[in-house]
């Protein structure tokens, strides 16, 4: 197929729709992305007029699924297809719904072939199992991008305890024992009844839900020998009163409370969302409150973190064109824009001399987003680009990291976080089919309702831990062995994937 030279602005430019949430950082200062500096200059350097379409803000998936239905759509639709599409994004192929875009992307988007062509990873994870392109991918640039939840600690209670950074399961408990004992907290460890489904686990050797074993297996969590141990462990916690009595009920409102008020001393949370904005309501209040993070726990002493959150490079979203383009053509080369040199440093830094100036070669955010009078600095950010809501066709870089984790206590925790190595266990973005999708919902569900009551009654202690084989042999009467299989199959058909 010959490859049509992409220069920009597109001559003869045209007009297309393009469906995508309103993103709370964006309607902080703009009723629509329209109105945006980034929406402007966008159809400026591209020559492409875009009419943005927005849901209604909450009601993103069913308003999806609503205008897919009424047949009615826009030429482009940026959503997590593998969730918010009934069968993911091979049902959507299937039901005609958007394009398989192998051709178009091979004449039309030669930057994101380029993207694709240097990283098998990233290649495979945006493609169907039969190697089909359904969308422009939302790609982390790096690993710094990949990791934003840490074990969150009172960085000057251990100060001032003298205890440094717990990195066992053993000292995570010593330092909650003296969060009690020493400085009154009620609540030394407060979570909501979601659990992380790494901590302590992780130490142990597996995930709560679904990973991948040593063998390169599938494996379910709960059914792990040392599963047993993980609920010992956590009730002898609740217990003793070092985890958070309410956990069952509680909310993110509830976990702010606590970690506010010295209720609590460690949690697990964002480095942005929670470390950022309570270090920064705290610091008028009590000027040496303090924030730390630590590595998710190892059983041993000096052992790697195998299991911790980091993401994959792809973050899920991807942006497809429709069967209801007219210029699918054209479509292709606007969303290529993304993946260019220019349009990359659009969509993560905005407009140079406004947004960004080059400072000894780095590109760096001027007051206008850093010090806003108004905005905080993602919402400021949202006036220029698209990176600090990353959900487009681009690939979000490492600086725009490095400048929005401001405190030297988010530096610092990024460093510590990127030195997991959780992909050889990691649940890979695997897709079953839609008849496996419907088969494995089924058994989940029941999976799901009756693990989660368990877990909750053997860390509480109405259930005694003695009746432990009895929770895995009625998991295994629920049909996990077929939940398993089907599982296994469509990791080895990604596995396979070109």
């Amino acid at each position: 197929m010959s490859k049509e030279e992409i220069t920009y602005p597109v001559k003869g430019g045209g007009k297309l729709t393009y469906w995508l949430k309103l993103d709370p950082k964006v309607s902080a200062s703009s009723k629509t992305i329209a109105d945006t500096e980034f929406a402007k200059e966008l159809a400026k350097r591209t020559g492409i007029e875009i009419e943005w379409v927005h849901p209604t803000q909450g009601q993103e998936q069913q308003q999806l699924n609503l205008m897919i239905a009424s047949g009615d759509m826009a030429d482009i639709i940026d959503a997590p297809w593998g969730t918010w599409y009934p069968g993911g994004a091979e049902k959507a192929l299937q039901d005609n719904v958007i394009l398989p875009l192998n051709d178009l992307i091979e004449k039309y988007a030669p930057d994101y072939l380029k993207v694709l062509e240097t990283d098998p990873e990233k290649n495979k994870q945006v493609r169907t199992d039969d190697g089909v392109l359904y969308g422009f991918a939302c790609f982390r640039g790096d690993d710094i991008n990949t990791v934003y939840v840490a074990p969150l600690l009172r960085g000057d209670w251990l100060k001032e305890l003298g205890l440094s950074r717990p990195t066992t399961v053993a000292e995570y408990e010593e330092v909650l024992r003296a969060f009690k004992e020493k400085k009154g907290a009620t609540a030394p460890f407060t979570i909501t009844k979601n659990l992380d489904e790494n901590f302590v686990a992780g130490a142990l050797g597996f995930s709560l839900n679904w990973y991948i074993d040593d063998n390169g297996k599938v494996a379910y969590g709960r059914l792990h020998p040392n599963y047993k141990e993980y609920l010992t462990i956590m009730h002898r916690w609740y217990e003793e009163g070092l985890l958070d009595n309410n956990f069952a009920t509680n909310d993110g409102d509830a976990i702010k409370a606590n970690m506010l008020n010295s209720t609590s001393g460690l949690t697990i949370g964002f480095l942005s969302g929670n470390m950022g904005t309570w270090m920064n309501a705290m610091k008028d209040k009590d000027p040496n409150y303090e924030l730390v993070a630590s590595q998710y726990p190892t059983l041993n002493k000096g052992e790697k973190v195998k299991f911790a959150q980091k993401d994959w490079k792809f973050n899920g979203w991807s942006t497809a064109i429709t069967t209801s383009c007219q210029n699918p053509e054209l479509a292709a080369k606007f969303l290529n824009y993304g993946y260019t040199e220019e349009g990359e440093m659009l969509y993560n830094f905005g407009i140079e001399g406004v947004s960004y100036e080059m400072v000894n070669g780095y590109p760096t955010y001027t007051d206008a987003v850093m010090k806003h009078p108004t905005f905080s600095v993602a919402e400021a950010l949202s006036v220029y680009t698209r990176t600090a809501y990353a959900d487009g066709p681009f690939i979000q870089r490492k600086e725009y990291i490095e400048q929005v984790m401001q405190l030297p206590q988010q530096k610092e925790a990024l460093q510590i976080l990127i030195q997991a190595d959780p992909y050889p266990n990691k649940y890979p973005p695997a897709t079953t089919t839609p008849e496996e999708a419907q088969e494995l919902a089924t058994i989940e569900s029941d999976i799901n309702t009756y693990v989660d009551e368990m877990t909750l009654r053997f860390i509480i202690g109405t259930e005694p831990l003695s009746n432990f084989d009895k929770f895995v042999e009625t998991v295994k009467s629920m049909n996990i062995d077929r939940a398993i299989e089907i599982r296994q199959k469509s990791v080895d058909r990604y596995n396979n994937r070109k």
